[in-house]
């Protein structure tokens, strides 16, 4: 009798047919419930009773409430492969959803999807609120047009109406931001380090109205017609210090409303304040 060896054990040409139409038994067995599996996830997500049919904006006093639910129900529109609906309550795109949100109406800061009984999605927003404002070619609220919401991480959001007197602080760039809605006036780290030195001056007496940014150059407008011009990339910490240093010399300090009469205050110098009196 002929016998065949497989390596490690030795086989009839019977046993080793019969374990070869086993395995491919088993590969066939694997094959068909892999292909059971995969038809009955695609029936479940095409049926009816799992298919997201209402869309629905929590807060009755959002904005745009009739776009933030087409736009919703676009991205819920299409299939997966040709095959498996987007609507489905399985596999609704919902990272997809709230990043095409916050892109499409950027007045919008958070989007919270819930859904509930698997066919009615809910969407819940916050939306931005202003702080200040954007204005091209403008550094005062009295004289501004063309201007901007813009919160409190620097992100121009909307349209502002016309203000006359100082209303909101004011933002300016010399070259206006082109199609600004939805842009940052500073990167998000910039503008926080810029805001809080601002806020730091109001210890010192100092209230601004109005910020320009001009090349490498920043100009902060008083309530008095002065400014004040510092370099965009200087320690603000240390500028701070040297402008505190300066306003409690005896010198400065013995002139009456020194900062209601200055024209300006020059801080680009390091370790130096130039000014000089209105006229």
């Amino acid at each position: 009798m002929k016998i065949i060896s497989s390596g490690k054990v030795l086989n009839s040409p019977g046993f080793y047919k019969k374990k070869k139409l086993k395995e491919r038994i088993q590969l066939a067995l694997i094959l068909i419930g892999v292909l059971v599996l995969v038809s009955s996830f695609v029936y479940l997500t095409r049926h009816e009773r799992f298919m997201i049919s209402e869309v629905e904006v929590l807060e009755k006093n959002a904005i745009d409430t009739d776009e933030i639910i087409e736009a919703t129900k676009s991205v819920l529109s299409g299939n997966y492969l040709w095959l498996i609906p987007r609507s489905s309550a399985f596999v609704y795109p919902s990272s997809k959803i709230e990043a095409h949100l916050l892109a499409s109406f950027p007045r919008l800061k958070s989007v919270k999807l819930e859904l509930s009984d698997m066919k009615k999605l809910t969407v819940s927003v916050s939306e931005r609120e202003p702080f200040a404002l954007y204005c091209a070619n403008a550094l005062h609220p009295a004289t501004a047009s063309e201007c901007y919401f813009l919160d409190e991480e620097g992100l121009i959001f909307a349209e502002a109406p016309s203000f006359s007197g100082v209303t909101y602080f004011v933002f300016a760039t010399e070259d206006p931001i082109e199609n600004p809605i939805g842009e940052r006036f500073l990167p998000l780290d910039e503008f926080s380090y810029l805001l809080n030195f601002i806020e730091n001056l109001t210890t010192l007496n100092i209230k601004p109205l109005a910020l320009g940014f001009s090349g490498n150059e920043y100009s902060l407008f008083l309530p008095n017609g002065g400014q004040i011009t510092l370099k965009k990339d200087d320690d603000f910490a240390s500028v701070y210090s040297n402008l505190t240093a300066f306003l409690t010399d005896e010198a400065i300090k013995s002139q009456p409303n020194f900062l209601d009469k200055i024209l300006y205050l020059d801080l680009r110098t390091k370790d130096k304040v130039r000014w000089k009196f209105q006229e």
